[in-house]
């Protein structure tokens, strides 16, 4: 969980037909966290996408940490004071291609960001920091809709705006390394019921 939860807004994007307003809420309330719900009624191309949906509800030139929840990190390990440079990505170890990937060059910054292609051993456990919420924006509006980039795999991702943040806009990007005994991946009914056993 990340320092200072109750000083923090939440805005948390689900599907109408999902009805789970009530859950989140109830949920937030638990932990005392201040949570904004925006209901929608389709899929959207995309979590970077997703994520500017919530545009209205961002504060101007705030830190924007986006999670789309598919994994659960145990408490302590992701934090305020880890994250540094104009874009962060808190990764772990895994199997597989259905994740994001992150290639670090000889200075320890990202050099390249892929989807679904096994560029390194660095997996995104879905979460990506992104040092103001202008600066997100202002990815998103050049590269999608200016430059009117081809979607991978027809989704807008958040992959190639850390891409072209390093590559057109000389920002720098890092990670975060968790050991990956403490990543619970929940992404099918499977694997949740597999974290709910406890294994």
């Amino acid at each position: 969980s990340l320092q200072d939860i109750n000083s923090k807004e939440y805005c948390f994007i689900v599907r109408e037909e999902d009805h789970s307003e009530k859950f989140i809420l109830k949920e937030c309330e638990k932990l005392g966290i201040n949570a904004n719900i925006i209901q929608i009624k389709q899929l959207t191309r995309g979590q970077a996408e997703t994520a500017m949906i919530a545009k209205e509800k961002w504060e101007k030139n705030e830190p924007l940490f986006i999670y789309n929840i598919d994994t659960y990190v145990e408490q302590g390990l992701i934090n305020d004071n880890q994250f540094k440079g104009d874009g962060f990505i808190p990764c772990f170890e895994a199997s597989g291609t259905h994740w994001s990937f992150a290639k670090l060059g000889e200075d320890g910054s990202v050099i390249e960001v892929q989807e679904k292609e096994r560029i390194s051993n660095n997996c995104s456990i879905g979460a990506y920091y992104f040092k103001t919420t202008d600066l997100f924006e202002s990815l998103y509006n050049e590269f999608y809709i200016e430059r009117n980039s081809i979607l991978e795999g027809g989704e807008r991702y958040i992959a190639p705006l850390y891409n072209y943040l390093i590559k057109e806009k000389k920002g720098q990007v890092y990670i975060s390394k968790i050991p990956s005994k403490y990543v619970h991946v929940l992404g099918t009914p499977e694997e949740v019921e597999l974290f709910r056993s406890g294994n």
